[in-house]
């Protein structure tokens, strides 16, 4: 059954004063604080019965009544106002995702921690370390006498920069000349497919460098074993005690605890088939740990390849549209600086 106009003004006005206030919402409150165009005893009547639909909960007999999962969803889908960034913000958004524009992982833990500044509650970011990764580059530079460094470069924009001591002092353009061959050989391979076969290929065509071949390429079957795990950053995780909701401590700690099962923040994060922003809230959650949060987030791609993901995570009672539109802003500028580079 849908609410009437009346009603939906009404939980509207609930919900923004609930975000506000954290506090149960009354008849009077809104009467006084909002022009709703009735009084104080109609917006009682609509209370009880939105009460009775499942869209409001009455915490204490005496109290005042909060929004279910069942209004915020309402609220996100069809009652939420959309607030767009100043130019300037928008701007220094960029700026900001710009300078550390080195790596997908980097940049996607650096904008978990910007996004924990702007939005004021738990951000996570994980990127996919999937096993389609291929070799975009590779260069080999030298240090000194015994020691070179293989800089990496993944289509997916990781970068792995290793220092190996290979016991041979090999020239500049010698360094250039097996980068080159491997480059030649490489490119476009995915990584795990480095075999001994291909090893052994090159070192036979390559003879007098096989040493320094060898150390390299078993260093990229060591990079193999990294790019198949996932990796979860977490900013502002502490920042779950300003709210009400989480002052009791086992609430706190249950939180706390539920961002160490890095699986569990898998699940929550990388569900399939979505695209844009994806808004959970509550009992939508499977894990019961996750059912008094709401999460945010958003999925970043690269040639539809999927190479990590973006959440805030915070109590039900989120400012759906603050956080909301940085994350539109945000997953933008983000997708705009991928498809630019990659």
């Amino acid at each position: 059954m849908e609410l009437s106009e009346r009603k939906l003004k009404i939980l509207q006005a609930i919900i923004t004063d609930y975000i506000e206030t954290a506090e149960p919402v009354g008849s009077r409150t809104l009467s006084r604080k909002y022009d709703l165009g009735v009084s104080a005893a109609t917006i009682r009547n609509e209370m009880s019965e939105m009460e009775e639909e499942g869209y409001l909960k009455q915490l204490h007999t005496s109290s005042g009544r909060v929004p279910s999962d069942k209004a915020y969803r309402l609220y996100v889908d069809k009652l939420m106002e959309s607030r767009i960034l100043a130019k300037i913000q928008r701007e220094a958004l960029r700026e900001n995702l710009m300078q550390k524009f080195h790596e997908v992982q980097n940049l996607l833990k650096h904008s978990a921690e910007y996004l924990s500044e702007l939005t004021d509650y738990t951000s996570i970011a994980m990127a996919e370390k999937t096993k389609e990764n291929r070799i975009k580059h590779l260069q080999l530079v030298p240090v000194d006498e015994e020691r070179i460094l293989v800089v990496l470069i993944m289509d997916t924009g990781l970068v792995k920069n290793t220092l190996l001591r290979i016991g041979q002092n090999l020239e500049p353009q010698e360094l250039q000349k097996i980068s080159n061959f491997l480059n030649q050989h490489l490119q476009g391979m995915e990584i795990r497919k480095v075999s001994r076969l291909v090893i052994e290929k090159i070192q036979r065509e390559l003879y007098e460098y096989r040493r320094a071949i060898e150390l390299i390429l078993l260093h990229l079957q060591e990079v193999v074993k990294e790019v198949e795990q996932i990796d979860v950053f977490f900013s502002g995780t502490t920042n779950i005690f300003n709210f009400p909701e989480f002052n009791d401590i086992v609430k706190a700690r249950s939180f706390l605890a539920m961002l160490e099962e890095k699986e569990l923040i898998k699940n929550l994060l990388s569900l399939p088939d979505q695209e844009g922003l994806r808004v959970s809230i509550g009992k939508e959650n499977l894990y019961d740990i996750a059912q008094e949060c709401s999460l945010v987030t958003t999925t970043y791609k690269i040639d539809n390849r999927t190479i990590g993901h973006l959440s805030v995570i915070g109590p039900t009672r989120m400012d759906y549209s603050k956080v909301v539109s940085i994350m539109y802003q945000l997953n933008k500028q983000l997708n705009d600086l991928l498809r630019d580079k990659y």
